[in-house]
């Protein structure tokens, strides 16, 4: 029996604790050219756009591959950037240090040159005014005024400085909504520019004038008027009922030097300070501080901005950006007191403490306290890999470890009440799951099974006679009616009413990792791997996957919060289900739910009705009610447009080429709140029937887009299920020329003249044939007696030309036997010639010329094939078929082959500049060569040939086609054999019809050693007499 000693626990007070709110952070570490930012804007497809010290960045929120950094090449202004602003025309303006200004139109920068003297100092703010005219202020030349830019980008400028009564330093410019446009001059003076008088005089508000030092300047969305000072903190002043207010380090602001404002999306402004962080005033007073102690990074604000998700943007002297995405989460780390990060229980109890199960021991959160003594810590050996916590009905907290079992604890003097007896109801001290029966009732998940163990009774271990699975147990609930859910590994679930066991029959196997009960009595359960079910009355309603949303098909943790939203603890983050929308919101790392992977069952829903999750990394605090209030749908817009691996304008109804059909578009929508949440589908009109399946990918490639009008579309989903308006690209592929419209009609008014024409020339034939008929008849009769006499005489020509037509053997075989065998031979290379411009020259001359020319070029054929005992096979029409290896084996068939290949290319050229010189259509031959098995012989019993069978002569014949004119096209397998002879240049892989890849080679002479002539396309006696060739000898096959 396995005993443990009780020992006194020991407590300790955690160094520090604090609330550690969610900014992410981005700095030179994420991509960015600098962490000083000196300013922040978005733009109406989403896009931040960042000044920093080292130039213009732009962010799509996808961490570092959605950072670029933008410089002279991309036609900006050199050096860092101090100002930004989007125009009423969708305009991007940015201004430098150093004078210069940047101007983006569509998706072009270009470097602004401004008339007369040039722009040489810092520019420090960027405004428009009521009548679209951007006024920039600068460190040195004062004000200008830039009221029109030309097609040509030349600028109409107007310049203010201290002739109009403006300081050469400006430090900002705001234009107000009553109109007033007011410069801060750099000392901390107020102007306003005055259109009647084309000057600029003091700016006063009632209240405010004896403020000095001003450093900032800010109209919140109520119309009040923000004043920060350098030393005396921020100044309102109400318009309406001219009341000023102070906010300082005396009434809660956490410096007096105040270089920004900013407003949220509740009305509370924000202060930004130099050397104090940053500070959110409410209609109370200063209601929040943050600084490095509780997740802002910086404590030097230089720039608030808010996005269109309503997340705040911080720019940081030292820190990069700051993104803050409200305080819906609230982490709680191992740096600020927890014993370890892998928190795997949650429990409050009756006095609002919040107990923390780790691996370390159980650290204790008591929100009433503040400061050093917030955190709790308990070690001791009955404490540590803690898994599961819960409170009973006397107030007493059990402890559940992996491997010490179960202890009860005193939650005031936290010293544990001993139970000996439990000890031998665990299995090597491991405890899986717990919950609280009737008072003084405990069911204890073993990884042998569910005990049952109740004070002044005896324990039960439950069996499978008693309706309970003995596997481990994954899950353990008590619902509003009392009755116990248990869920076993692989057994699914068991319900136990008043002590009684029935299993929950859902035809399958699973295994149940977590049990909540919604407002209407149905049970949700969680599971490994198959996602979350919805059970009603024991009977499964519906099941929700990834498919649906959720972010992980392991389900690790279930609540329900005092609204009924569910919540759903997964490996992969956090879910929150609606059950008036019907639908998933997702939180992940990105938007504050840093620990990511959920720990089985350690959830817990306060009586503040807050929500604590343990995770992998530490614990954190779900506010339900901050943020999501009124979720923005998100914007997708279409970011880039490759074609061919080349970059494109994005252009709408873009024509392409025939060629141009690999086209690659990129997308993207920028959702700060969570970019991990945003999936996106898309469809091609003209190839999809309908929308694609989700996806994160921000790319669409389309590799082969065969001709056609194509509008592709793309539309995107956020975290909160809402979609985007999609965005469209409407573009051509043309098709090649001889697929358009005007080819075909060419081709069939052709193809009608010449069916006309063969009808009548067909009709003339019958009727000169019909008469012809009629003479021959007669003709016969004398020509069978004629012929009978002949017979004898005939005989010797008809075997002489029976040999000229079959090889020997075979018209041996065929004397013999009235039949010839078809025979393998391993090793024939066959070559394939055909005539280019063979049609053209065809119409241009007679039958009886065309036959004449024919019959001279296969003559010549004949005569060369011959002298190397090539075996002719056929002609059809201008082709030319013949076959080395067979009927006998040849060593050196390739050889010979190609050697014939090479002097028929060079009669054929010999030819072409003959017929050029006369003026006649010139026939260019193309040759194909490839080296295998074939089959040979005679079939049939009539009008013998002999003829050659296989694959190879299929790949000769491909080998023709894919060559080209006047070249020699070998296959790889023939190259194999004559590399060592013959000069010969790689192709490639070369897409032969119904082939697939044929690795070629043109064959371009004979090595110059086995040349008999300077273009190496004779062999030398040499080379013949290797051969066994006779020069100008014929040699029969």
């Amino acid at each position: 029996m396995r005993r443990f000693l009780i020992a006194p626990l020991l407590l300790l007070t955690a160094p520090l604790v604090a609330q550690r709110f969610y900014f992410e952070r981005l700095d030179v570490q994420n991509g960015l050219p600098s962490s000083n930012v000196y300013c922040v804007v978005q733009d109406s497809s989403g896009l931040v756009w960042l000044g920093t010290e080292d130039g213009l960045v732009s962010f799509d929120g996808r961490d570092r591959v959605g950072i670029r950094a933008y410089g002279t090449e991309d036609g900006t202004a050199p050096k860092g950037v101090r100002c930004l602003l989007i125009d009423r025309d969708g305009r991007f303006w940015a201004g430098h240090t150093g004078g210069g200004l940047t101007v983006r139109s569509g998706r072009t920068f270009s470097t602004l040159t401004l008339p007369g003297e040039a722009l040489t100092s810092d520019v420090t703010a960027l405004v428009q005014d009521g009548d679209g005219a951007v006024w920039v202020t600068t460190m040195g030349q004062g004000a200008l005024r830039i009221s029109a830019i030309s097609a040509e980008g030349a600028p109409t400028v107007d310049r203010f400085g201290s002739d109009q009564g403006l300081l050469d330093h400006v430090v900002d410019a705001v234009h107000f909504r009553d109109g007033t446009l007011a410069f801060l001059e750099d000392g901390g003076t107020l102007k306003r520019w005055d259109p009647a008088t084309k000057r600029f005089a003091s700016l006063e508000w009632n209240g405010l004038e004896d403020v000095l030092g001003i450093s900032a300047l800010y109209e919140d969305s109520d119309g009040r008027r923000w004043l920060g000072t350098q030393g005396s903190g921020a100044f309102v002043l109400d318009p309406r009922t001219g009341q000023v207010v102070n906010y300082s380090t005396a009434n809660g602001l956490p410096s007096d030097f105040v270089m920004c404002f900013g407003e949220d999306a509740t009305g509370q402004v924000w202060v930004g300070t130099w050397g104090g962080g940053a500070a959110v005033i409410g209609l109370n007073g200063v209601r929040r501080h943050y600084h490095p102690g509780n997740g802002l990074e910086s404590l030097l604000i230089r720039r608030i901005t808010r996005d269109r998700e309503g997340n705040m943007l911080l720019a940081t002297n030292d820190y990069g950006l700051n993104i803050f995405k409200g305080e819906r989460f609230l982490n709680l780390l191992e740096q600020d007191g927890l014993l370890d990060q892998q928190v795997w229980a949650v429990l409050e109890d009756r006095s609002g403490r919040i107990w923390f199960g780790t691996d370390g021991g159980v650290s204790i959160l008591d929100p009433r306290v503040q400061g050093t003594g917030m955190i709790k810590n308990l070690q001791t050996v009955r404490t540590s890999r803690v898994r599961v916590l819960a409170e009973d009905a006397s107030g007493n907290v059990w402890v559940g470890s992996e491997t010490n079992g179960l202890v009860e604890l005193d939650p005031v003097a936290f010293q544990p009440v001993p139970h000996p007896d439990l000890d031998v109801l665990i299995p090597r001290g491991k405890v899986t799951a717990l919950a609280v029966g009737q008072p003084g009732e405990l069911y204890i998940g073993t990884i042998t099974g569910l005990r049952r163990y109740a004070a002044g009774a005896p324990p039960m271990v439950y069996t499978e006679e008693d309706g309970v699975p003995t596997t481990p147990v994954t899950a353990l609930y008590r619902d509003d009616k009392g009755s116990i859910w248990v869920g076993s590994k692989d057994k699914g679930i068991t319900r136990i009413d008043n002590g009684r066991a029935q299993r929950v029959d859902l035809g399958r196997a699973f295994s149940p990792t977590a049990f909540v009960q919604d407002a209407t009595g149905r049970l949700w359960v969680g599971t490994r791997s198959q996602g979350l079910m919805l059970l009603s009355n024991g009977k499964e309603e519906r099941a929700y996957t990834q498919v649906d949303g959720l972010l992980d098909n392991t389900v690790r943790s279930l609540l329900r919060d005092a609204k009924g939203h569910l919540w759903i603890g997964t490996v992969g983050g956090l879910n929150s289900w609606r059950p008036d929308q019907e639908g998933f919101l997702s939180y992940t790392e990105r938007s504050g739910f840093i620990g990511v992977e959920a720990k089985p069952g350690a959830a817990c829903l306060t009586r503040a009705g807050d929500l604590w999750f343990g995770t992998a990394r530490g614990a954190t605090r779900v506010v339900p009610d901050q943020g999501d209030g009124a979720p923005t749908p998100p914007i997708v817009a279409l970011r880039g447009l490759s074609v061919n691996l080349e970059d494109r304008p994005l252009e709408q109804d873009l024509s392409l080429g025939h060629s141009e059909r690999s086209i690659r578009i990129h997308y993207g929508t920028v959702s700060l709140s969570d970019p991990g949440a945003v999936r996106y589908s898309t469809l091609l009109e003209g190839l999809d029937r309908d929308w694609q399946p989700l996806t994160v990918a921000t790319e669409a490639f389309f590799p082969a887009l065969p001709p056609g009008n194509y509008t592709f579309r793309v539309k995107s989903i956020n975290r909160a299920g809402l979609w985007s308006a999609p965005a469209s690209l409407t573009f051509t592929v043309l098709p090649p020329w001889y697929r358009s419209w005007w080819f075909y009609t060419a081709l069939t008014a052709f193809i009608a003249l010449v069916l006309f024409s063969w009808v009548k020339v067909r009709e003339r034939q019958l009727r000169m044939r019909n008469q012809i008929l009629e003479r021959r008849v007669e003709e016969r009769t004398e020509e069978v007696r004629a012929q009978s006499r002949e017979i004898e005489h005939q005989k010797g020509r008809i075997e002489d030309l029976l040999l000229n037509i079959l090889p020997k053997e075979i018209s041996e075989e065929l004397k013999d036997k009235g039949k010839a065998t078809a025979r393998r031979h391993d090793a024939v290379t066959v070559l394939f010639t055909d005539m280019k411009g063979f049609t053209k020259a065809a119409e241009k001359m007679s039958p009886e010329e065309l036959v004449t020319e024919l019959d001279e070029c296969f003559i010549h054929f004949d005569e060369i094939v011959g002298r190397y005992g090539i075996e002719k096979i056929k002609t059809i029409g201008d082709s030319y078929m013949c076959a080395s290896g067979v009927p006998v084996a040849d060593p050196h068939h390739a050889v010979k082959c190609v050697l014939a290949a090479l002097e028929v290319r060079d009669l054929m050229d010999e030819w072409r500049r003959q017929r050029e010189a006369r003026g006649k259509v010139p026939w260019i031959l193309r040759i194909g060569v490839h080296t295998g098995p074939v089959v040979a012989g005679v079939v049939g019993k009539r009008k013998f040939a002999y003829d050659i069978w296989g694959d190879t002569v299929n790949t000769a014949s491909r080998m023709e086609s894919s060559g080209e004119p006047g070249e020699v096209n070998v296959s790889g397998s023939t190259y194999a054999l004559i590399k060592d002879r013959f000069e010969c240049v790689h192709r490639g892989q070369v897409e032969a019809k119904n082939k697939g890849a044929i690795d070629m080679y043109f064959v371009r002479r004979i090595k110059a050693e086995h040349s008999a002539d300077k273009d190496g396309t004779r062999p030398n006696e040499r080379f013949l007499k290797e051969l066994g060739v006779a020069s100008a000898v014929e040699q029969l096959a």
